[in-house]
């Protein structure tokens, strides 16, 4: 036991020496950027003979003026107004309500419906008939022309 002690503490040693010498022998100095003074028209200068074009803060502004009024957005797309008529038999689930309003084109998302009846507790009230609903109303509206609730 003492000499692996011994093995480990010449080790630590030995390494303590290595990282000392190494790190006297290296030249620690900073390096810092030398400061000169550039002109602006120097460096515009040397950006364009790069490539690079350079504008002034009021030629940007004018330029994000421009692009502003080209890039303004179309007018929405008002899509038509489906209606649909939807008779309600006996047993009739909401997974299959929200199938026949998506061939209808009246919802977009059956899993969306179907989470919105249940969380809202309308699928236990869907009532038998008929009921007529369009693709402006939204599932609540929906929800409230199929049930008794």
């Amino acid at each position: 036991m003492t000499q692996w002690i011994r093995s480990y503490a010449l080790g630590l040693l030995t390494a303590t020496l290595v990282f000392a010498i190494s790190y006297w022998n290296i030249d620690a100095t900073p390096k810092t950027a030398s400061k000169e003074e550039y002109k602006t028209d120097e460096l515009i200068e040397q950006l364009e003979s790069e490539g690079y074009r350079t504008v002034t803060i009021d030629e940007w502004k004018s330029m994000q003026e421009k692009n502003n009024k080209k890039a303004s957005p179309p007018p929405p797309i008002k899509e038509p107004v489906t209606t649909f008529s939807i008779d309600i038999v006996s047993g009739t689930t909401t997974d299959e309500i929200s199938r026949k309003l998506i061939q209808a084109n009246i919802i977009e998302d059956a899993y969306e419906f179907e989470t919105f009846m249940k969380e809202n507790d309308y699928s236990r009230y869907i009532q038998i008939g008929q009921a007529t609903l369009n693709s402006g109303m939204s599932l609540q509206e929906i929800a409230e022309a199929i049930t008794s609730k």
